[in-house]
């Protein structure tokens, strides 16, 4: 079955609520906001590839330390996939032995502990039996969201995103997508904040559902948990015909 554990769920930190990790199966992860404090010692060595949707930092907040945590045990290494943009945005400004060292020559250059594997828009790759469609996506930087397939399901995952037609087309396009996780940044009342920024308010995602051709179960996430409850009530006070539950973290996301 395919599905997705939230290790953390949030626009940000806040008491237990903690910042954008995604567990696909237990050697792959989307997103590192909150693996290290999600996650025990045998987990973290279980994971191997790290599928990274843009650099902000609250999506790669542990990266720098979980590579620390890998080389430090000893020859253990990971595979971070996304796309060459951000792959240099990354090594630009954390990877460059200043903000942290880099570790894609640590311990050595041929056994590096970051193998960095860069994929392109609608050019599908496969891990461990899940099909990735990395989808572009409408972000202040360079973004992706995802459509996940695993024998005959699908679950279509937004990553960060304003208003985004390519993304609407994409869940149109493929029939098997029965559950869509779709950021739900601010209030309704912070749309001119969410419109700078690029996230959605439950109103701007009503807008996006009406043009979804098939019913579906939406999981909303990427609240900001200081705004928590004002999100959920208009979440609560739209009139979309589709069932739409906010995530919650360690509650798997299921394609049906």
């Amino acid at each position: 079955m395919l599905s997705i554990v939230p290790l953390g769920c949030y626009g940000s930190d806040l008491e237990n609520k903690k910042c954008i990790s995604m567990l696909v199966t237990p050697s792959t992860v989307i997103d590192t906001g909150s693996i290290m404090s999600s996650l025990d010692k045998t987990q973290l060595l279980a994971i191997k590839n790290i599928i990274i949707t843009h650099c902000h930092f609250d999506h790669i907040k542990n990266l720098p330390i979980f590579a620390d945590f890998m080389l430090s045990l000893g020859n253990h290494s990971f595979t971070v996939y996304t796309t060459e943009n951000i792959m240099s945005q990354i090594m630009d400004n954390i990877f460059n032995d200043l903000v942290w060292p880099d570790f894609t020559k640590l311990p050595t250059k041929k056994n590096p502990t970051i193998k960095f594997k860069p994929i392109k828009f609608d050019e599908t790759f496969s891990i461990d039996g899940i099909e990735y469609l990395p989808v572009e996506v409408n972000h202040v930087v360079e973004s992706l969201g995802f459509i996940l397939r695993k024998n005959g399901e699908a679950i279509a995952y937004s990553g960060d995103t304003g208003i985004c037609d390519n993304f609407v087309d994409h869940v149109n396009d493929d029939h098997a997508v029965k559950t869509i996780c779709w950021e739900t940044s601010f209030p309704n009342r912070l749309e001119k904040l969410a419109t700078v920024s690029k996230h959605l308010t439950p109103s701007q995602l009503d807008g996006e559902l009406n043009k979804i051709k098939r019913s579906c179960t939406i999981r909303t996430f990427h609240l900001k948990p200081n705004l928590e409850d004002e999100i959920i009530a208009d979440i609560k006070s739209m009139k979309s015909p589709m069932k739409i539950i906010p995530m919650k973290q360690k509650s798997p996301i299921t394609a049906s």
